[in-house]
């Protein structure tokens, strides 16, 4: 039974960086509960994207939390910094924690929330050895493509690694959400709540051609919405 609300968090990596802030109010006022920030190095994937400057300046248009998602190396040396800056979650990735339950210590510490991101090709032995993990984060992340590149295909290990997920929750009885970042559209969406995710990153099915209009922004978060609910309540037909 799924007794998660669904939440959606707009990815600003696909916004038109000419309009971030204008387009990230947007997101707000559409509906989006959370603003995805990836943060990348260069180094762990092989793009760069935002730095520490842009939290400040969409904290002061935003009334949302500002999630970092850090896919860079060493995430620990800079937790700190992006907790001083106005991030209300962090998320790291699992394989860049080489002691991961420290480093869950270490962003709960500067008092926000706490996040892991699992790739495509990586599975949850890390967190089924340090069970203790599971009761601290906020969310879970199921990786749908590999960081850093766009325009890859949904990874058909998503869905069961969602279930996978919904059961390590209920094992260990704890209250993390559990989303999914890449790929997230209406094609895809009705299946993943179906398996159990309710945390829904979401991207260039938002933002699009990194062009729209205010009206195209609204319209693309209540799609996603309605197609999700829709496969909750156990629509055949989760998109058109």
């Amino acid at each position: 039974m799924h007794t998660k609300e669904i939440i959606i968090s707009a990815s600003i990596l696909s916004a038109n960086y000419g309009k971030l802030t204008e387009q990230a109010v947007e997101a707000e006022k559409g509906g989006s509960q959370t603003i995805h920030i990836d943060i990348m190095d260069g180094h762990y994937v092989h793009n760069f994207s935002f730095g520490l400057d842009v939290f400040p300046a969409l904290k002061k248009q935003l009334s949302i939390p500002l999630v970092a998602h850090l896919e860079i190396e060493k995430p620990d040396y800079f937790i700190q910094d992006f907790a001083d800056v106005g991030a209300d979650m962090i998320v790291v990735q699992e394989d860049t924690c080489p002691h991961l339950p420290r480093t869950i210590e270490n962003i709960l510490k500067t008092g926000v929330k706490a996040g892991i991101g699992i790739n495509p090709d990586r599975g949850f032995e890390k967190l089924e050895a340090n069970p203790e993990i599971l009761q601290k984060i906020d969310l879970l992340i199921v990786m749908a493509v590999y960081p850093g590149f766009g325009g890859q295909p949904f990874s058909p290990v998503t869905i069961p690694k969602i279930k996978k997920a919904v059961d390590l929750r209920h094992k260990y009885k704890c209250n993390f959400d559990i989303g999914v970042d890449g790929g997230v559209s209406i094609k895809t969406v009705g299946n993943i709540v179906k398996a159990g995710g309710n945390y829904l990153i979401a991207g260039s099915s938002i933002f699009g051609n990194k062009n729209l209009e205010k009206k195209e922004i609204h319209q693309n978060i209540n799609e996603l919405k309605k197609v999700a609910q829709n496969a909750l309540a156990g629509d055949e037909l989760f998109y058109v």
